[in-house]
């Protein structure tokens, strides 16, 4: 499962960058494009397993997934991509081709994988 070496880096990359911003962090937003291929559900337990005993032990790890966007040169659609959604698939896939004209399309977003923010409390919060 990729989504630990994941964790494993973000953990070690949070951890760099809070040295510089003293309080407790509550909260990690991170960003994922829908065409990553990873399951929040084992990315949070690998957040939470590499944490312990970090600065980040107890933080929550809100996923919030941006939408396969792409635009196409041909016809010139830009918007959202269209689903292929087959019971033998454990979830919706999208079609990386014009919903319009059927050329080849770029993505526009869904293959991000960022930090977006992250929530510390600090003592000047009462906290």
């Amino acid at each position: 499962m990729h989504e630990y070496s994941i964790a494993s880096e973000l953990i070690s990359a949070l951890l760099e960058r809070l040295t510089e911003h003293p309080g407790k962090v509550t909260h990690v937003f991170l960003q994922k494009g829908e065409l990553r291929i990873l399951s929040d559900p084992a990315l949070r337990t690998a957040f939470e397993l590499l944490g312990q005993g970090t600065r980040l032990e107890g933080v929550a790890l809100v996923i919030e997934t941006v939408p396969a966007r792409i635009a196409c040169a041909s016809c010139g659609y830009q918007g959202v991509a269209e689903y292929a959604d087959n019971e033998s698939f454990h979830y919706p896939i999208p079609i990386l081709s014009c919903p319009v004209c059927e050329s080849a399309v770029s993505v526009l977003s869904g293959r991000e994988l960022s930090v977006e923010r992250v929530t510390i409390e600090t003592e000047d919060d009462g906290g």
